[in-house]
């Protein structure tokens, strides 16, 4: 992981990208192959149970909330969860 990975970006109050003006991304990774972060303040109007499985909705906080990623990778979900007893860096797992 780069020094980016498990950082917050804010966007400068100039950027005039539509897809990342005004946003808050946690970068999960960061290197030579990409990157990769979820942005964390643009939430839909869709519930969790809609896209997700019951699993899911299970466990999300209130409200359980879809929240829109960014222009990347659209057909994608990512799920940011806290667990507890794994120390207080910051990971990801993923599967397709």
């Amino acid at each position: 992981m780069s020094f980016v990975s498990g950082r917050l970006l804010v966007a400068a109050p100039t950027l005039a990208d539509p897809n990342f003006a005004r946003t808050v991304v946690l970068m999960l990774a960061h290197g030579e192959e990409g990157a990769l972060g979820l942005v964390l303040n643009r939430p839909s109007e869709i519930d969790v149970e809609v896209v997700l499985t019951d699993e899911w909705h299970e466990v999300a906080a209130a409200p359980p909330t879809l929240f829109f990623g960014g222009p990347v990778a659209t057909e994608s979900v990512i799920g940011l969860a806290r667990v507890h007893g794994l120390g207080d860096g910051i990971g990801f797992s993923a599967s397709t």
